[in-house]
């Protein structure tokens, strides 16, 4: 290329700039859409992609799937339910049983006191005293059947331990009791041994580990 001002064949360069020998003419940007050309670099890493672009299929949030999932329902809250509804099925008995000895008790206390006066009052109190046991073993008949539909459902455990406290306390005045009766036989022994043991186990099956991360994965569901 001539350097001569006068030379007609002389080219002005288009930016009003020569270029020198071994320059690279200046770089343009690639048009919108199309690829990089071979050795230029790639975005840099954490470069949120150009407008248009999809991202990667593994950079797409969709949640993790699963992590509320709530886990099997442990063996040990299935058997103390067992219990509790078999205790709700004694409770309705003994209830019954408190109920029906009262009413005897309180239809009698007027032809006790016409046989022995002073002994009707007597009567009566007695009737009251067992339709007060009668009312307190159906609230807890109650406690015991509902804690223990609630348990199976996964929603609390809390009424089924009360209960379970509750007949830990009665059935070991029962099977202590019953030790220390001359007159208690093998077979009541063993039967009132076999109560106190079941209501031990509710109460401690309900508090182990396995039983504590069951609730507690239904009241964070719940609690979403």
């Amino acid at each position: 290329m001539s350097t001569d001002p006068n030379d007609p064949t002389r080219q002005e360069n288009p930016y009003g700039q020569q270029q020198a020998w071994g320059q690279q003419p200046p770089q343009q940007p690639a048009p919108y859409g199309q690829q990089p050309q071979y050795g230029q670099q790639p975005a840099p890493y954490g470069q949120q992609p150009a407008y248009g672009q999809q991202p990667a299929y593994d950079q797409q949030q969709y949640g993790q799937y699963g992590a509320t999932a709530v886990p099997a329902r442990p063996a040990g809250v299935t058997i103390a339910a067992v219990f509790g509804f078999i205790f709700g099925a004694l409770g309705v008995l003994t209830t019954l049983a408190f109920i029906i000895l009262g009413a005897i008790s309180g239809g009698a206390a007027s032809d006790l006191e016409d046989a022995i006066p002073g002994f009707g009052g007597f009567a009566g109190a007695f009737a009251g005293i067992l339709i007060v046991l009668g009312l307190l073993a159906l609230a807890w008949t109650i406690v015991m059947i509902m804690g223990s539909v609630r348990a199976l459902s996964g929603r609390s455990r809390v009424l089924l331990i009360v209960g379970g406290s509750i007949a830990i306390f009665t059935t070991g005045i029962s099977f202590f009791g019953s030790l220390g009766d001359e007159n208690s036989t093998a077979g009541g022994v063993i039967l009132s041994l076999i109560f106190f043991a079941m209501s031990i186990a509710i109460v401690v099956l309900l508090s182990m580990k396995p039983a504590a991360a069951f609730f507690g994965a239904h009241r964070a569901r719940r609690g979403r």
